[in-house]
């Protein structure tokens, strides 16, 4: 099962002018790249707001309505279905790269997050090392120090006389030097078995991350596919780059 992803913002299809707080790039420019970076680098720390004209929700936190992880084969094996979560510190990406190949019609970005925490309300069942583990309550994820990839294409689109972009496929990679988790009120708020548990899910975060890193990698991809598209539906290329 795909993870299902729902953000609390709704798409408009109006064409607008990008604000005048936002950079804007020339693609005749010979140092595009550069300056598509900086720009990018300086928009997404604004985005602490809703920028509803442009279709932009406030990173601050990021909200999502629902996300389900499926649980995988191995030695850790968990179903986890989040609700009503809060994801803070996806504004503070520090960009490594940003390159549109307008030719190609394709989007390279890679960056670095010191820290993404993320507080959900959760329910799972499953298994951790062939211990069973079940629960539902408040659920604390931090993912420290994370290379960050994405790579995406796009088709463009014709409107108005104006030229779209609508990203339709991409892949993302994240690769956190550590994860750590609490999940509140397993086995029914038993403290003892609760603690014990949480402390096997961090003692082998490696494990549990990797049963879970194929539905997060396709959880984060939606959300950023989700905000870009919500983007470039308001705003055109000949807008964003003139």
């Amino acid at each position: 099962m795909k993870p299902v992803v729902i953000l609390a913002f709704v798409l408009c299809a109006q064409s607008v002018k990008l604000p005048p707080n936002f950079q804007k790039c020339n693609r005749k420019d010979p140092n595009l790249n550069e300056c598509v970076l900086r720009a990018a680098q300086h928009g997404l720390p604004q985005l602490t707001k809703p920028f509803r004209s442009l279709n932009l929700p406030s990173l601050d936190p990021l909200e999502i309505s629902k996300v389900h992880i499926g649980a995988g084969g191995g030695s850790v094996s968990m179903e986890q279905d989040f609700h009503n979560c809060s994801i803070y510190g996806f504004e503070k990406l520090k960009y490594s790269l940003y390159v549109f190949d307008f030719e190609a019609k394709t989007l390279n970005v890679k960056g670095f997050y010191d820290k993404i925490l993320i507080k959900c309300r959760y329910q799972l069942e499953g298994q951790v090392l062939q211990l069973p583990i079940t629960g539902s309550g408040p659920a604390v994820i931090t993912l420290e120090n994370m290379d960050f990839s994405h790579f995406l294409n796009y088709e463009e689109v014709k409107k108005n006389g104006k030229t779209y972009i609508k990203f339709v496929k991409s892949l993302v990679g994240i690769e956190p030097k550590l994860v750590t988790f609490h999940f509140g009120n397993l086995f029914n708020g038993d403290k003892v078995l609760g603690d014990n548990i949480n402390a096997v899910l961090n003692d082998n975060w490696k494990e549990v991350f990797t049963d879970m890193s194929k539905d997060l990698n396709e959880t984060i991809n939606q959300i950023i596919m989700n905000l870009l598209n919500g983007f470039f539906a308001k705003v055109s290329i000949e807008e964003a780059f003139d």
